[in-house]
């Protein structure tokens, strides 16, 4: 039996659950990692997924299903498939935050009210790429992990540690008293510009929505604040993009240490 996880309510409540990813990279990465039990392989028969030496070499040892179009599309007739999906099952968010006690340069992401899907997983995506250690977002008002999420991170919700607290302004406190500095972006006559705020050590990068930014409690707990002035007519940058900015300005000061 196949769950859509983008509407199962059953799924929602459980620790282990269904999902199926589609695209090549997602389904190499997820081939790759020893996190997740694999339960199916569907492959379109001609595609490029059924060519793909990397693909061919990794599900030796699973079941796998080869599928012509008729029936591969009435089973997967949503998104982009590149000829592949792999039902598998697992957990893919943890709900208690590790203490990083023993740690002297973490950089971890909060989330909050990052409502749309595609947003968060190419958020994903660029944190895998930035070297960030994990992303925390709430239980209430954030895009569940849905197919849309997976797919667009292509696999790299594989590598990233997601951690969904039922209360968030209260976890990023917990990680203030272990010595976490926690950096909001946000725009305000207070806040310094992204490229000026030092990035180095124990730090939490908090973005919120385009539409409401950060909640008050949250911000709150913010030690320092930081801005991408805009200079064109538009008013704001995407949340994704502007994460993109704050990460790899704080990979370029590493790297210039």
């Amino acid at each position: 039996m196949y769950f859509n996880i983008s509407c199962s309510n059953h799924m929602k409540n459980s620790n282990n659950k269904i999902f199926i990813c589609k695209g090549v990279n997602s389904a190499i990465a997820l081939l790759q990692s020893n996190r997740f039990d694999i339960i199916n392989i569907d492959i379109l028969k001609d595609s490029r997924a059924g060519r793909e030496q990397r693909i061919k070499d990794l599900i030796k040892d699973h079941f796998v299903s080869y599928l012509n179009k008729g029936e591969f599309y009435k089973k997967f007739n949503e998104g982009r498939t590149q000829g592949i999906a792999v039902e598998f099952s697992g957990r893919l968010t943890e709900n208690i935050l590790p203490s990083f006690k023993k740690s002297s340069d973490v950089c971890l992401l909060a989330l909050d009210q990052i409502e749309d899907p595609q947003n968060f997983g190419q958020i994903i995506r660029t944190a895998d790429c930035a070297g960030v250690d994990g992303i925390i977002f709430p239980q209430h008002h954030s895009a569940p992990i849905t197919h849309t999420v997976l797919q667009v991170s292509q696999g790299a919700f594989v590598n990233m540690p997601l951690y969904q607290l039922t209360n968030l302004s209260q976890g990023i406190n917990e990680l203030k008293d272990n010595g976490f500095w926690i950096i909001g972006l946000e725009n305000s006559i207070d806040s310094k510009l992204w490229h000026e705020v030092d990035y180095s050590g124990k730090t939490v990068i908090v973005v919120g929505s385009e539409g409401r930014g950060i909640r008050q409690k949250t911000m709150n707990n913010c030690d320092f604040k930081a801005t991408i002035p805009m200079r064109g007519k538009t008013s704001s940058l995407n949340v994704s993009a502007a994460v993109s900015a704050i990460l790899f300005e704080r990979q370029r000061q590493l790297n210039k240490d």
